[in-house]
């Protein structure tokens, strides 16, 4: 038996579509355990009704206050019935034979104690498999860690032991709604417990605008806490080496030391003396450099990608306003007024080009249109720790 667990925040308006999957389900040996996590919304009426007219699994309904999907998960652990947890979220919804298929495959390890469970696939409503394309056939064997190994990029649909959950909690922090699920996931992986990948879908994804995936980057800013938790862990568990988890942690200080003393950042982070301070020497300096460059300048960011976007948040820390931006996708950006090259632009008198590649031939398109402006290339005055394009882990 499975507990197919669900974690719901105003999401009345779509999570019929999980209910109706999970009643086309080719074997419905499963709870549906639900928690509402402080929702507004009327889904307490919408699954007590599906509660009373449904037999053929039993629903369960809780409610806590608004914590986060992680505390909801924590919580849900301690209240499953059965001996596998399935995280199904509410804008998701089930392959027919989805629990079929999981129990099958369960039979084959779940006498194993080197086994933390079985994990599918993701398929997006188009039919296309999220993330990698595994590189194996039916099934294989490997822990969280050594994913990549085996194509196993992305989102995948984990089904793990409740035992194991229970043990292994979420940390929760006071005033902090996220962590990402890595946190455990690799825990498990680090103690070598290993996971069945199946090469078949299980879940079926819309990832929504209201929803954690696509929120991105902004839940790790929102909750420093949870995030010096992945990034100290992940470096132990994936034995980073120096250099790249000191871009890690510069990235995390540019945000946290606005919430956090530097005291609780570097006993999070567990940072000796000299990493912290060379960390917070190259920030304060990179800092200086910028507010010394732009005093009483006119200034514009050609390349608006993540580059642009970070060095925007420096100068707005800096009370430094951006005129407008450059960018070919500039219908997309709302945040402040943007341009294509190719129009007609506004006077300024400096223009930071905010690419590491392709940055010289970019200075000098800005240079033909702006002849008067003066030209600075990020990627000749950015701190050698902002180097990383990858800070943020997939949620």
């Amino acid at each position: 038996m499975i507990t197919i667990f669900t974690p719901i925040y105003n999401r009345a308006y779509i999570v019929e579509n999980l209910y109706h999957s999970l009643l086309r389900q080719t074997c419905h040996d499963f709870e549906w355990l639900i928690m509402d996590d402080g929702s507004t919304d009327d889904i307490a009426a919408v699954v007590n009704q599906w509660a009373e007219q449904t037999h053929e699994f039993e629903i369960r309904l809780f409610r806590q206050e608004n914590k986060g999907k992680h505390c909801a998960v924590n919580c849900g652990v301690r209240l499953a019935k059965y001996e596998i947890f399935f995280i199904v979220d509410s804008d998701d919804y089930l392959e027919d034979d989805a629990v079929e298929t999981i129990l099958r495959c369960w039979d084959g390890i779940k006498g194993d104690n080197q086994f933390a469970g079985i994990a599918g696939l993701r398929k997006n409503r188009k039919g296309e498999i999220i993330g990698g394309t595994p590189r194996f056939k039916a099934f294989t064997d490997a822990t969280n860690l050594e994913r990549e190994r085996f194509g196993l990029e992305g989102d995948k649909a984990e089904v793990l032991k409740t035992d194991l959950l229970r043990k292994h909690p979420f940390p929760e922090y006071e005033n902090e709604k996220f962590i990402t699920e890595a946190v455990v996931w690799d825990r498990l992986a680090y103690e070598g417990y290993k996971i069945r990948w199946i090469n078949k879908s299980f879940v079926i994804c819309e990832y929504l605008q209201d929803g954690l995936t696509v929120q991105g980057e902004r839940l790790f800013f929102e909750n420093p806490r949870g995030w010096a938790e992945f990034l100290r862990v992940e470096t132990k568990y994936r034995a980073k080496k120096r250099g790249a988890y000191l871009k890690d942690y510069y990235y995390y200080y540019e945000y946290a030391h606005k919430k956090l003393e530097d005291n609780e950042i570097k006993e999070m982070l567990d940072l000796d003396d000299m990493d912290f301070g060379l960390i917070k020497r190259m920030y304060i300096r990179y800092t200086h450099n910028l507010s010394e460059l732009c005093r009483d300048k006119k200034v514009c960011i050609y390349a608006y990608g993540r580059w642009g976007r970070r060095l925007k948040r420096y100068l707005d820390d800096l009370k430094i306003q951006v005129a407008y931006v450059i960018d070919q996708k500039y219908q997309e950006i709302k945040e402040v007024k943007a341009f294509s090259i190719e129009m007609n632009l506004p006077e300024t008198e400096l223009v930071f080009v905010a690419l590491k590649n392709g940055a010289d031939e970019a200075a000098e398109a800005v240079r033909r249109k702006m002849p008067e402006a003066e030209v600075v290339l990020c990627r000749d005055m950015v701190p050698d720790l902002w180097q990383e394009e990858s800070l943020i882990p997939e949620v």
